[in-house]
């Protein structure tokens, strides 16, 4: 009975460490490495790489991920859409950059851009060069 009491214990600690919300220092990592592959797709998408432009589209979808889980902890419900809208693009963008599908990776490129715009527009506030902060 107590390795079972122990077992169910230090599964809920585990639980509880990992669901934990992410910190505004690993949010912003995240975000740096969607911006600099935002760039990166930018010029794969002008050069018509489609193979480029999936490796950068995929780099988004993983750094974007999860980060829904941030803005939900802080209450910032349109964010978090924004945020599920910008996955769903770069997971679309991927498939159409793998199928070579030319059109249908502009669309969703610019799905990908407008949903980090709207959550830029309200929770990103500029500070320095090249520096930013989380705004309220």
């Amino acid at each position: 009975m107590k390795k079972v009491l122990a077992f169910c214990a230090l599964g809920a600690v585990l639980c509880w460490t990992l669901g934990a919300a992410m910190s505004e220092a690993e949010l912003e990592k995240r975000m740096k490495a969607a911006g600099d592959h935002m760039g990166g797709l930018r010029k794969a998408m002008q050069a018509g790489s489609m193979a480029d432009v999936a490796t950068h589209a995929q780099a988004i979808h993983d750094a974007l991920k999860g980060t829904e889980e941030f803005w939900a902890a802080h209450k910032a419900e349109r964010a978090v859409g924004w945020t599920k809208e910008g996955v769903d693009a770069a997971l679309a963008l991927v498939a159409a950059a793998k199928a070579n599908n030319a059109a249908d990776a502009k669309a969703a490129s610019g799905k990908v851009g407008a949903a980090c715009k709207s959550c830029h527009e309200v929770h990103r506030e500029k500070i320095g060069e090249n520096q930013y902060r989380i705004k309220w």
